[in-house]
């Protein structure tokens, strides 16, 4: 497998998804500078692994049990559906699917979400207010 070439870096750029880390970091570079070679393949690592999974599992199953998968990920990635506005957003359920739940990386350790809630009255009461079906 041959690594990316692209090895430029533009100065004072927000690195999404930089180091494991779904927030990212701010990376503060000379625009003479050169990234290095695995950084580009670690920013699709999951992506590649995902994709390889994909093929394997079409090879041994078939085209419709990835559809199911596809699906059943697609269901727990929905930001409507199972989630009460003012409890945190944990992705417990996508993240188990994905097997990322074994992954051990810095948005692990240093806690970047406040634990603040909203009020849980209020926001039932926006719901109740809004239309949630349109006809």
């Amino acid at each position: 497998m041959a690594l990316p070439q692209n090895t430029t870096v533009s100065p004072f750029k927000t690195q999404e998804t930089d180091y494991g880390n779904e927030q990212g970091l701010f990376r503060r570079a000379p625009a003479t500078s050169s990234v290095h070679p695995l950084e580009a393949s670690e920013n699709t690592y999951h992506k590649r692994q995902e994709d390889l999974r994909m093929t394997s599992v079409t090879k041994a199953y078939g085209l419709g049990f990835v559809m199911h998968l596809k699906h059943e990920r697609a269901a727990a990635g929905c930001r409507e559906i199972g989630h009460m506005g003012f409890l945190p957003r944990s992705n417990a359920h996508i993240d188990a699917l994905t097997g990322r739940d074994l992954d051990f990386d810095f948005g692990d350790t240093l806690a970047t979400e406040p634990e603040a809630s909203r009020n849980p009255h209020l926001l039932m009461e926006n719901l109740q207010k809004t239309p949630r079906f349109r006809f």
